[in-house]
C-alpha cells in the first residue's frame, strides 16, 4: 500500500473539481477525504435553516506532493 500525504484542504464544490481535474490530467494518484466542518442550525420565525460547511483534503504520494502544489497553484509541467 502506497503512503499518501497531505497536500491541500479545500472548502469549495467548485475547488476540489478544479484540483481534481488537474491531479487526474497530470497522472499523480491521490485521495479526498470529506470533512463536514460545522453544522448550524439558524432560526427566522417558525422555519429554520441548516448550514453545512464541507471541507475536501487532498492527499498524494509524498514525492509528488510539490508537483501537485505546483500545479494547483497555477504552475504548468511541460
Amino acid at each position: 500500500m502506497v503512503r499518501m500525504t497531505k497536500c491541500i484542504t479545500v472548502s469549495t464544490a467548485a475547488e476540489k473539481e478544479r484540483i481534481l481535474n488537474l491531479l487526474v490530467e497530470n497522472n499523480i494518484p491521490y485521495r479526498v477525504k470529506m470533512d463536514n466542518v460545522n453544522q448550524s442550525m439558524t432560526f427566522s420565525g417558525f422555519g429554520g435553516v441548516n448550514s453545512v460547511k464541507i471541507s475536501y483534503t487532498f492527499y498524494v504520494k509524498k514525492d509528488q506532493v510539490d508537483e501537485a502544489l505546483f500545479l494547483i497553484r497555477g504552475g504548468t509541467l511541460s
